[in-house]
Order: C-alpha cells, then sequence, then structure tokens
C-alpha cells in the first residue's frame, strides 16, 4: 500500500494529538504488518478519457435541464475534467481495524494519497439507524457508528426501489450486524422496531 507513503510525511510534521495513532496505522499497513478486521466498503475504479469525454458532452447536451448544470458541478467539483486525457485510477476505503478499535477512511487518486482520517471509537460506542434528506423532499435510511462523543459516522444507506426494498434492507442489515459482532458494537435498532414492515424483514433474519 505505497499509496500512504506521501501522507506519513506530511503527518511526520504536524503535532495533532491524533497524529501519532494514524501515522502509526499508515505505517503498520504500508509495511503489511496489519491487516484489516472489516471491509465496510473498498472502490477500485478507472475513468477513462473517453469516459471523461463522454460525461462532459452528455452534461453540455443536458443543460438546458437542471441535471445538466448538476453533472456539470459534479464534473468540475471532484476534478474528474483536470486530466480529462488521460485515465484517472481512483481508490477508496474504509475499514474497521479492531487492533486500534478504529474506522480507517482513505482515499488515492493515481497512486497519490489525497485523505486519510481515522474516527477512534470507545466503549460507549454504537450503531444506530437513520433517516437522512435524499433528493429535494424525500429520506433515505441509513446506518450510523457513533463514537463517545456521539460524532456519527455513516457506514451504509438502503436506497429504496421499486421491487428491491425488501432485499436492498436486509442486505445492508446484513453487513451492519456482521461489523458489530467483529467489532463487538452495540446495536441499537430501537426506534426501527417501531416500524412493523423493518421488524418483520429484521425478524426475518434472526
Amino acid at each position: 500500500m505505497d499509496e500512504f507513503a506521501e501522507l506519513e510525511i506530511e503527518l511526520s510534521g504536524d503535532e495533532n494529538s491524533s497524529t501519532p495513532s494514524l501515522q502509526h496505522i499508515l505505517n503498520l499497513l504500508n509495511s503489511d504488518e496489519l491487516e484489516v478486521d472489516y471491509i465496510i466498503e473498498s472502490v477500485d475504479e478507472e475513468l477513462t478519457s473517453g469516459q471523461k469525454w463522454g460525461w462532459l458532452a452528455l452534461g453540455i447536451l443536458l443543460t438546458p435541464l437542471l441535471i445538466g448544470f448538476m453533472l456539470l458541478w459534479v464534473l468540475i467539483r471532484s476534478g474528474t475534467l483536470k486530466n480529462i486525457n488521460s485515465t484517472t485510477h481512483t481508490i477508496n476505503g474504509r475499514y474497521y481495524l479492531r487492533f486500534y478499535h478504529s474506522i480507517l477512511q482513505y482515499e488515492s487518486v493515481d497512486g497519490r494519497l489525497t485523505e486519510a482520517k481515522l474516527t477512534t471509537l470507545g466503549d460507549n460506542s454504537y450503531v444506530s439507524d437513520k433517516w437522512v434528506s435524499f433528493g429535494d423532499d424525500g429520506t433515505m435510511l441509513a446506518f450510523y457508528v457513533y463514537d463517545n462523543d456521539n460524532n456519527g459516522l455513516r457506514l451504509w444507506g438502503c436506497g429504496a426501489t421499486l421491487t428491491r426494498d425488501k432485499e436492498n434492507f436486509q442486505e445492508v442489515y446484513q453487513k451492519v450486524k456482521d461489523l458489530c459482532e467483529v467489532s463487538g458494537l452495540m446495536l441499537d435498532v430501537s426506534e426501527l422496531e417501531k416500524s412493523k414492515k423493518y421488524a418483520k424483514w429484521m425478524a426475518e433474519m434472526s
């Protein structure tokens, strides 16, 4: 995992109290001395020059509609168009580390680490459900992990569909249960159990 090397250099000059722990973990991962205990998310994707030009053309074509402006805004904000004539290789990862009872998030673009964050959990940390805003006026069920200060980190969302609403929920809920089993985190779904629909779907998985 050589992509961590660059950030390690930056961290070495930072005296923030959380830096030593994060830097130490990066060093262990870089030397393959530490393995992740649960993969929350792992995305390894390439966006070719042709695909970038295609998205740009689609955004321009749809400019008369709001979706066209939104697409162009996303392309510009994400930096997709910065190197439009070359392929961009992006890796995103979120992992649970049992030894540190922490969640590591990182992103690297073309081998350069662009983001890294370590969320340390504690004895009072737990996982719970939450309804979040989605679209203009919609809501979506999601699961969050909360640290000792009750700061939430989103784990997974349950995107509802016309045909796979139940299947989507149970797939995500199984991941939540697996993470809690590996990490020892408490799972609080007391509010969700008040819904007959979700209570039934959870009971089917018991």
